[in-house]
């Protein structure tokens, strides 16, 4: 591959413009949830399904990262993915019931795995070292500004013009990349032709989604029944199969012996329980404006704005300090908001003034932000040479499957005993003391599990040989 044929920075805008695109996706529906549960005519519990599908199938399809970004050229891997999307999303836009919008999601949801997957690898490759940090930093900062803004400007949108328009608007953001990307996109990654275990992603899949299904569906259906009890029965037994067959294998889809670091497997759990927390609100909050409160979804976007704010600007603040102090601290401080920003969203919620929930929702953004992205740079921290290629699908996955059961369970919380979809202030406060507990358990894991002094070993190391 001659180097000259290759345009680096027209490489990283193609992709990172699609990995904001499928990003803001992730999160902009949520706005949307109290108009398409009258609109299509479904319960809370039916809607959420909107969110949490769509974590669900990304968080899967991470699980082939490795085997996709080799098997296929990056170019073709590039459209692929993005096809699959933009189907998704004119799917949702002309959607004429709820099951062609659960399609649609489904498949951008795939769409969302490949690029997601891609990107990161892809920017290594093409970037110099000595520019890599700042493009990193830059591709960091899209994608994680970009979907907490998203539900603010969705507000504005859905009360003027209809949720569909969103769909529209991020149809043309689509065509717009794929003309980029027809334009500079290059064949960057070398490939090969790996081993790929179906029966292990299979497992995997199956497991996984009975399990959020189950967390769907246990507000509305009894334990012994066939929508919770088997296929929580189903879910369990495909897990451990998985996980048996993942330590029996060479060639593991998802390599578990790195659990065996304490360290990795807290960091792992602290991030899917905040993910859970995230997508929750993120669900539940807008329900509770629009429907409960009989506000409209430009009010949602105020509402959640500061929150949404800090948690984009303070993470780079928060990043220096974990350098500084470490983990420790950071993790007390943020496990603390968020606990505490749950109690009073408990307190404050039964207030017809939706406006006095930025309070709890402003403390939950820094708490977010002290911990969300520092977590993951503490986890990855401990693992050595193929370990951290392993750590992160692991990780990468979970927590995104951690968001899924969130947005799915407590909605399930919150739909316990409704009739008629006649949602009530003592629906959401069912939610939020799940959430509480969740906050509470979160801070325990801070308190006890998290050791003191534990900085980046890599970082050390480059300090005593300076």
């Amino acid at each position: 591959m001659k180097e000259q044929k290759i345009n680096r920075k027209g490489i990283f805008i193609v992709l990172v413009l699609g990995s904001v695109i499928t990003s803001i996706v992730s999160t902009v529906m949520s706005t949307a949830l109290p108009v398409i549960m009258v609109d299509f005519n479904i319960s809370a519990s039916q809607a959420q399904l909107v969110t949490s599908i769509y974590s669900l199938v990304s968080g899967i399809m991470i699980l082939a990262t490795a085997f996709v970004v080799k098997r296929f050229p990056t170019k073709n891997l590039f459209f692929l993915g993005m096809g699959l999307f933009t189907i998704g999303v004119l799917l949702c836009a002309l959607a004429p019931n709820f099951a062609i919008m659960l399609l649609g999601r489904i498949v951008q949801g795939v769409g969302y795995g490949i690029i997601i997957s891609m990107t990161q690898m892809v920017i290594l490759i093409i970037i110099s070292e000595s520019k890599r940090g700042f493009a990193m930093g830059i591709y960091g900062l899209a994608v994680t500004f970009a979907p907490v803004v998203a539900p603010m400007i969705a507000g504005v949108i859905i009360d003027h013009f209809g949720w569909r328009v969103i769909f529209y608007i991020i149809l043309v953001l689509c065509i717009l990349d794929f003309l980029l990307g027809a334009k500079f996109m290059k064949n960057v990654l070398e490939n090969s032709k790996p081993s790929f275990d179906t029966l292990s992603m299979i497992l995997a899949s199956v497991g996984f989604t009975c399990i959020v299904l189950v967390s769907s569906n246990m507000g509305t259906y009894p334990f012994l029944s066939v929508q919770v009890g088997l296929l929580l029965l189903i879910g369990l037994v495909s897990l451990v199969i998985f996980c048996l067959r993942q330590l029996k294998i060479e060639n593991p889809l998802l390599n578990i012996r790195v659990f065996k670091c304490r360290d990795f497997t807290v960091a792992v759990i602290i991030c899917m329980l905040f993910y859970a927390l995230m997508n929750g609100m993120s669900t539940i909050i807008p329900i509770l404006v629009q429907t409960v409160n009989h506000q409209s979804a430009t009010v949602f976007g105020v509402v959640i704005a500061p929150c949404a704010l800090i948690t984009g600007l303070m993470s780079p603040i928060t990043g220096k300090m974990y350098d500084k102090i470490g983990m420790k601290p950071l993790a007390l401080i943020g496990c603390t908001l968020v606990f505490v920003s749950e109690i009073l969203t408990l307190l404050l919620g039964g207030n017809s003034n939706s406006y006095l929930l930025i309070i709890p929702l402003t403390l939950l953004g820094f708490g977010m932000s002290f911990v969300m992205m520092n977590m993951t740079t503490f986890g990855m921290a401990r693992l050595n040479g193929q370990e951290k290629t392993d750590g992160t699908a692991l990780l990468t996955c979970l927590r995104t499957i951690g968001g899924a059961l969130g947005a799915a369970g407590f909605v399930s919380l919150m739909s316990i005993g409704v009739k008629d979809e006649n949602y009530t202030i003592e629906n959401v406060n069912t939610s939020y003391i799940g959430m509480t507990i969740l906050a509470a358990f979160a801070l325990f894991l801070a308190i006890f599990m998290i050791r003191k002094g534990k900085k980046d070993p890599l970082k050390e190391l480059e300090k005593e040989e300076s």
